[in-house]
């Protein structure tokens, strides 16, 4: 499958520009940049992405019919091409955070939408390849600390995913996702219309929806922000 690229210096936002832009651009398309002013995360949350310290990108291609398991896709394969390339082990974050040693190096957002007529996917993924300064706002973020080509890993990061979107292998990738799942087992915290709740993590179902273990029973999570708790 060819992959048509494009390689952008400092705009708002690779998902911004590939769902502006989707209409004229082939499928699929890999979308990067050097720096973003105002790179986004899941539920309106920003994502710093300062110039020239971490990868930017953007994956456009079309929705798989009949497939929800998008972001857990794409953050296994996220993981696997980071710990082939690099010998390290890294943690996921329900749903779509990766941590390595306790820290965020890692955010995924990915989008649905119709153009023309076409369902599309846009998979937005931002690492922190060698950044320092944080904000204070984001006190758990934290850096591969590794120089790495980030275009050729956007390249290699866009093949796994194409490639497992392709295969919908739904056993495989949840198994995957499951084994660096490190919350499981661990107290969370978790708001439910408006009502701040906690539980223990206790398990991913088959649509990858988180399991929560509460006093008053087991609640699943399709959605929202977590907080972990102490072990």
């Amino acid at each position: 499958m060819n992959l048509n690229t494009v390689k952008l210096d400092i705009i708002d936002s690779t998902s911004t520009y590939a769902k502006e832009n989707a209409a004229s651009l082939p499928l699929p398309s890999l979308i990067t940049a050097r720096g973003q002013t105002d790179g986004r995360g899941r539920t309106g949350k920003k994502f710093y992405s300062p110039e020239g310290t971490g990868l930017y990108m953007t994956l456009l291609t079309e929705a798989p019919s009949g497939f929800d398991l998008i972001t857990p896709a794409a953050a296994v394969c996220v993981c696997e091409a980071l710990e082939e390339l690099l010998s390290v082990k890294l943690d996921i974050k329900w749903v779509n955070d990766i941590f390595l040693n306790g820290r965020k190096v890692c955010g995924i957002l990915t989008e649905k939408f119709i153009c023309e007529g076409r369902a599309l996917i846009s998979i937005g993924i931002g690492i922190n390849l060698t950044t320092q300064a944080f904000p204070p706002d984001i006190p758990q973020a934290g850096s591969l600390g590794a120089q790495i080509d980030p275009q050729a890993l956007a390249e290699s990061i866009s093949a796994r995913i194409l490639e497992t979107l392709e295969k919908t292998d739904i056993e495989k990738i949840l198994a995957s996702y499951r084994e660096r799942m490190f919350i499981l087992g661990r107290e969370i915290s978790f708001r439910i219309n408006g009502k701040e709740m906690t539980g223990v993590a206790s398990g991913i179902n088959e649509s990858g929806n988180l399991e929560v273990k509460t006093d008053g029973g087991t609640i699943t999570l399709s959605s929202g922000e977590i907080s972990i708790g102490i072990r």
